[in-house]
């Protein structure tokens, strides 16, 4: 056995044994044991901290915040607090008082730029959600110029630089995230952002391999469907996008709604000229807790007219 591997195991099995590791994972488990805590040893501002957090993530929110704000008063100078505390008020629509807590949290952070960086990316998100997409991806700049590691924070820029049309930028972005993080996820998003660029031919040159490789092809197959329709390759197109449509549909099956799945369909949909189909595929993946972009693709679609003689 690797050897990191090895110790990785003595070391979990050690904090099982002394009780660091619950059998009874979970929100609700965690919340008891640090109740708990809290009733035999008293509050401190890490146990209120950690038991908003799962507070937050049950959707609690009310009781997220009258632990944050009982935090506080023991130890108003943590910038982990701050961030907590800035998520449960956007999360209670209190926006305004988010942004001012993200801003105090700044103001604590001084010269740790891990800290820094990751409010700047929550101030990001914030901005974001309030229709301010130019001012959220400077917070998002600057905030992976200090900390160059986090591979989901150059795929939350993407989607920023893809909203604004900025297709040099998101690819020169997502090439810096492959060489710092090595994240395979980017590398697909690389493809996608090629393809939103139009820049057909690369993207074709760079699909067909995945493609090839891959034991689950429809998602592959649409995007080299779109670069083939980018070359004017329209009969080529068809049968990718046909083929993709009866791959996701099996693997569908009864009961099975993944918004993804469901948004792909669509998108071969509309690829095929096939509009009320996409539009029907379209709303069941909002549904079932599909990404914006899909929302966006819908009303595009609502919003176009019906072909000539249709």
């Amino acid at each position: 056995m690797n050897p990191a591997i090895s110790r990785g195991l003595q070391f979990l099995a050690v904090l099982f044994l002394a009780g660091g590791l619950s059998a009874h994972e979970g929100p609700e488990q965690d919340i008891e044991d640090l109740t708990a805590q809290i009733a035999t040893f008293g509050e401190t501002a890490e146990r209120l901290l950690e038991r908003a957090i799962e507070y937050r993530v049950l959707g609690r929110l009310k009781e997220a915040m009258n632990d944050l704000e009982r935090a506080s008063k023991l130890e108003a100078g943590r910038t982990g607090l701050k961030r907590e505390l800035a998520r449960v008020q956007d999360g209670l629509g209190r926006t305004n008082e988010a942004l001012s807590t993200v801003e105090a949290g700044l103001l604590i952070a001084g010269a740790d730029p891990d800290e820094e960086a990751s409010l700047r990316m929550l101030r990001g998100e914030f901005l974001a959600a309030r229709g301010s997409p130019a001012k959220a991806l400077e917070e998002f700049d600057s905030a992976i110029r200090l900390h160059h590691e986090n591979a989901e924070w150059y795929l939350r820029r993407s989607v920023l630089h893809r909203a604004l049309g900025k297709h040099d930028e998101r690819l020169a972005g997502l090439e810096e995230g492959i060489r710092e993080t090595g994240s395979g996820m980017l590398e697909i998003e690389r493809i996608d952002a090629l393809l939103d660029a139009a820049r057909w031919e690369t993207a074709l040159g760079v699909i067909t391999p995945e493609l090839e490789s891959s034991r689950l092809k429809a998602s592959w197959r649409i995007r080299r469907a779109r670069a083939l329709l980018g070359l004017g390759r329209k009969p080529e197109a068809g049968p990718d996008l046909r083929a993709a449509i009866a791959e996701i549909e099996a693997r569908l099956g009864p009961g099975i709604r993944e918004p993804s799945l469901l948004a792909d369909v669509g998108l071969a949909h509309e690829l095929l000229g096939e509009a009320d189909e996409a539009k029907r595929w379209y709303a069941d993946a909002l549904e079932a807790g599909a990404a914006g972009t899909v929302r966006a693709r819908l009303d595009a679609l609502k919003a176009a007219r019906p072909a000539s003689g249709k």
